[in-house]
Parts: C-alpha cells; sequence; structure tokens
C-alpha cells in the first residue's frame, strides 16, 4: 500500500489556494517561507550563473502542456526551483557584466510582493 498522496481539485481546494493564508503554519505560508529562503541563498551566491549546457535547460521546458492531474502548489514551487530558479543569472553578483541588466535594490523584492499582492499592474500602480 502506498502512502504517496495526490493532489485533488475540488472546490475547497481552490478557494485555499485563493485566499490568504490562515495561519503561519499553513501550507501556503510554509511555500512562501520556503521560496523566500530558496531566493535569498540565490541572491547571497557570489556566482553569476551555474554552468549547464542550454540543451539540458531547455529539455525541461520543452514541453508546455497542462497536467492532466492536479498538482500540489509545493510540488510546483519545488519544480520551479530546481528547473528554473536554480539556472537563473545572478545579474547582482560581482562577476556578472551585463548589458543592460543591473542588480536591483534589495527593497525591490518586498515592494513587488505589494504589487502582486493588490493584482494591479504598473499601469495601474
Amino acid at each position: 500500500m502506498s502512502d504517496k498522496r495526490f493532489a485533488v481539485a475540488s472546490e475547497q481546494s481552490l478557494m485555499r489556494v485563493f485566499t490568504v493564508p490562515e495561519a503561519p503554519d499553513s501550507t501556503l505560508s510554509k511555500i512562501e517561507a520556503e521560496i523566500s529562503s530558496n531566493l535569498a541563498g540565490f541572491l547571497n551566491e557570489n556566482i553569476a550563473a551555474v554552468e549547464k549546457p542550454l540543451h539540458e535547460i531547455e529539455r525541461d521546458f520543452e514541453s508546455a502542456q497542462v497536467p492532466e492531474e492536479p498538482m500540489f502548489v509545493s510540488a510546483h514551487a519545488q519544480d520551479i526551483m530546481e528547473k528554473l530558479v536554480a539556472h537563473s543569472v545572478h545579474t547582482a553578483a560581482p562577476s556578472f557584466v551585463g548589458h543592460m541588466t543591473s542588480a536591483l535594490p534589495h527593497f525591490v523584492l518586498p515592494l513587488s510582493k505589494l504589487m502582486v499582492g493588490l493584482n494591479q499592474n504598473l499601469v495601474k500602480i
């Protein structure tokens, strides 16, 4: 017998995803903390980019199909961190030389959370 859990697409589970987490120990709060921790680790590295052949990175993004079965938000977030964040260019690294991209001040991170939380686009803010 398997202990593996499966995501369920129900009205109740959708309501949980689209509402504010009710407690600091809620699943969505834990996901947010994990993403923040992962991002902080990325930003504290002085490496501009990890060497990985482009064709290997492209393999992770070959299919743009929506999965047939529902997926936990935590699994999706982990997938993004492993396949996208881990191979992103760190534009604030001291060894990075960019043409049109530069580091953003750290205060932009909480401001971006505010913008996303208000669900507005840049024209409306």
